[in-house]
């Protein structure tokens, strides 16, 4: 299988998990991934169980959390700073596992404005329940525009231990589009 019919078979299996978790479903895909990790330790305090759905509240510029193992995927508008996850819901509504992590958008990528350069990454916090052990998470970032429609995809991987918290930049794979970006869709699994 050559690199790019790999990449296309990865891509698919993204899009397939954020349709799935917009629609209800869930699904365990996993996916080999890159990328870096920067901060420092912390800790988590989700729980376990859940239904999907909670009620809404406010960010600062970030947005809705989502289990490892679950394959829900969940987004964050790059020009609202509400809490927003697939299907309406807000964040805090999936269902933990013990040994998993939860991954949440914290800021999504943005263009070149004036001075500014453009930042093609997506930073994304990820927290390791407390009752986890050490494990590895591929984080998979689905970039979509105002329509939410696919425009790219980008992904990273994390060892946490129990309970720790780290911030992973998560770097678009085609940053040239990033003027088309308006949300950034997050999916976090245990590696494989």
């Amino acid at each position: 299988m050559t690199r790019q019919t790999f990449r296309r078979l990865k891509i698919t299996a993204v899009l397939v998990t954020v349709v799935l978790a917009l629609t209800g479903f869930s699904s365990s895909g996993k996916s080999r991934s890159r990328g870096s990790s920067h901060g420092g330790s912390g800790s988590s305090s989700g729980s376990g169980g859940g239904s999907g759905c909670s009620s809404p509240e406010r960010g600062n510029g970030s947005s809705s959390s989502s289990s490892s193992g679950s394959g829900t995927g969940t987004r964050h508008d790059t020009h609202d700073d509400r809490d927003s996850s697939a299907g309406g819901s807000t964040s805090g509504g999936a269902t933990s596992e013990a040994d998993g992590a939860r991954a949440r958008v914290v800021t999504c990528v943005s263009g070149a404005r004036g001075k500014r350069k453009a930042v093609t990454y997506a930073t994304v916090r990820v927290a390791a329940e407390r009752a986890s052990t050490e494990a590895t998470y591929d984080i998979d970032v689905t970039f979509t525009d105002a329509a939410g429609s696919y425009v790219d995809f980008g992904d990273a991987e994390v060892t946490l231990d129990g309970g720790e918290t780290r911030t992973v930049r998560v770097p678009m794979d085609r940053p040239r589009e990033v003027a088309r970006v308006r949300r950034c869709e997050v999916a976090a699994t245990v590696a494989g």
